[in-house]
């Protein structure tokens, strides 16, 4: 699971737990894959904190 957390459009703080596989980052933004054609892009500057999984990480 990730983890994304940053500044909504009415200014508040969004937290969103996605799979990993859904969430992307392009150039400069954030890319949000809801289902179909559906995406949530945030720019970069509105991100406060992003965690993702590591697929390549075991634990021991």
């Amino acid at each position: 699971m990730a983890t994304i957390v940053y500044q909504g459009d009415n200014g508040d703080t969004v937290s969103e737990e996605i799979d990993d596989e859904k969430l992307n980052y392009r150039e400069d933004h954030w890319q949000i894959h809801h289902g179909d054609d559906e995406y949530t892009y945030i720019p970069r500057e509105r991100v406060y904190t992003v965690k993702m999984t590591d697929p390549h990480f075991e634990n021991e």
